[in-house]
This record gives structure tokens, sequence and C-alpha cells, in this order.
């Protein structure tokens, strides 16, 4: 299903991106943790709210294996104890989330910490980060 509006937020410009969307600038794509990253997250929970969304649902939850190619070393256990009721094993496809937790979701893959997932509310708001 398309959804009615579709907003890319970025901070780079959309004239260094090649034929298939990814950037290629020389802008850096680490997360600041501060006020770059706070805007991102502000402009989520705008548009979450205007849409009247309340909470989330994971889709397509991913950590990684042995490996991790991030920017940021991964959280021990992806520090999901703390933010998901059952922790890891929460982190699944269709777990609900609160939009708090949610965007403390997207705030961990800004920060390419270990997890990555789609969080939407089927036919009205989706996000991601990537």
């Amino acid at each position: 299903m398309q959804l009615p509006y579709m907003y890319r937020v970025t901070k780079y410009d959309p004239a260094e991106r090649d034929e298939h969307g990814h950037y290629t600038g020389t802008e850096d794509t680490a997360s600041d943790h501060g006020e770059i990253e706070a805007a991102y997250l502000q402009a989520v929970l705008a548009f979450a709210l205007e849409a009247g969304i309340e909470s989330l649902s994971v889709r397509e939850p991913q950590v990684p294996s042995l490996a991790h190619f991030g920017l940021e070393r991964p959280l021990e256990n992806f520090r999901l104890e703390g933010l998901l009721p059952t922790g890891l094993t929460g982190f699944h496809d269709g777990a609900e989330a609160p939009l708090d937790i949610g965007l403390e979701l997207v705030r961990r893959m800004l920060r390419d910490s270990g997890v990555w997932c789609r969080l939407e509310a089927e036919g009205t708001f989706a996000v991601h980060v990537g």
C-alpha cells in the first residue's frame, strides 16, 4: 500500500546522490549525537504526531551476527533490555513499541549501534534509517 505522503529528512545535498539514491558526497555520515541527530528525531516525532501515531510496529528487525561493520561499537546486547520489556527477544517482526521507544530505536539506528528495523503504523506511517 502506498502511503499518502513520503518525506526524506536528510542533511545531505540531493545533488550528491547516485542514480540509486545512495549518498556520494563528502559530508560525514556518522551521527553527531547532538544537534543534527536531535533534528532528525524531532522531524520523526513531528510527522508521527501529525499522523496521530502513538505506537509503531517493528518490521524486518536486524542485528549483526559475528561481524559488525558499523561506525560505532555495538552496544552490549544492543541495550534492548532496558528499552524493550523482554529485551532482545522482544525485538521481532510485529513487536509493538510506543512512540517514545520507537524514537529511541531511531536514535540507535542513526548511531549505527547494531540494531536496524523499519517502524510503521500500517497504512499510515513508516520510518527507517538508511
